[in-house]
């Protein structure tokens, strides 16, 4: 995703998603996220071994897993913490990302998977729900490639931080 902010309308009507990569995280709770990230073990973070944890137990309600599906050209969510239903409005545990976003979101969002995924590097973005003139959510996301429980198959851990 280039630098600057993109816009791109929601699924519910109305409803526009401006976002923009930053260089780091502000909230909080996305700075333990990330913190956790540092201390990870050599051979990298296990879901299933490594998470859930005790470390992160105060946020795992705003982690959400993603499982790459069809050869890479979509995510199934595998676990999403309750806090995705204030952003989604729904519980969307089982849901593909496609089903998500629409078509030129889905795209962006999968290609910033993609690169963070190859990079093993964490991604950070800030994100603006507005409708209309009104800013309905300000969220911090964190990206982050995991292993699936296998340890060969790259997941995607991301983290859903509100500011408002």
């Amino acid at each position: 995703m280039p630098d600057g902010f993109k816009m791109s309308k929601g699924v519910d009507s109305g409803l526009r998603d401006e976002y923009r990569l930053v260089s780091a995280a502000h909230h909080p709770k996305a700075q333990q996220l990330l913190d956790f990230w540092k201390a990870q073990p050599a051979d990298g973070i296990v879901i299933g071994r490594d998470v859930p944890s005790r470390t992160i137990a105060a946020i795992l309600n705003n982690i959400t897993i993603f499982e790459p599906v069809n050869g890479g050209s979509d995510l199934k969510v595998r676990l999403a913490g309750t806090s995705t239903r204030r952003r989604f409005g729904s519980e969307i545990t089982g849901k593909l990302m496609s089903e998500l976003f629409p078509p030129d979101e889905f795209r962006e969002h999968l290609e910033t998977v993609h690169a963070n995924m190859k990079s093993e590097a964490a991604t950070i973005i800030d994100s603006h729900l507005t409708n209309g003139a009104v800013e309905t959510l300000h969220l911090e996301v964190v990206i982050l490639p995991v292993f699936a429980p296998d340890r060969v198959s790259k997941w995607v851990l991301m983290g859903l931080f509100y500011f408002s």
